[in-house]
């Protein structure tokens, strides 16, 4: 069995000729809104991949200053508590008792007709035992 081939005449009046162009310009609009919306789904992936990398770079930064907050908050602490310690020996240092002891164990003054007698610490035979 063949195919039997059918000639066809065309019509070619204003009908089919109107038919014909509109055919034409729906293909083009068609065309042209795909390239439209293809361009708007690049533009949106763009900028989206933007955001994206700005929120990562953000958060990251953010981390970042968390961590050096928390180091320098340490740091604080560490800094007000021997800044109490200061205080706290300048206060002493206003004591006359005080400035006497400690100008006899540190600097080995006495008053007169005293005797000084340095008597190692255990550390210090700890020290002296382990070279």
């Amino acid at each position: 069995m063949k195919k039997e081939q059918r000639n066809v005449t065309r019509i070619n009046n204003r009908y089919v000729q109107n038919e014909t162009v509109m055919k034409k310009q729906r293909s083009r609009r068609r065309v042209a809104l795909f390239r439209r919306l293809l361009i708007i789904a690049a533009a949106i992936v763009v900028v989206t991949g933007g955001l994206v990398y700005v929120y990562s770079q953000q958060v990251s930064l953010l981390h970042a200053k968390e961590n050096e907050k928390v180091e320098l908050d340490k740091k604080s602490l560490a800094v007000a508590k021997e800044q109490k310690e200061l205080k706290s020996t300048i206060n002493k240092l206003h004591d006359d008792d005080y400035i006497a002891k400690l100008a006899r164990s540190e600097y080995f003054l006495s008053e007169k007709g005293e005797i000084i007698f340095n008597i190692p610490d255990d550390n210090e035979k700890k020290k002296e035992s382990s070279n």
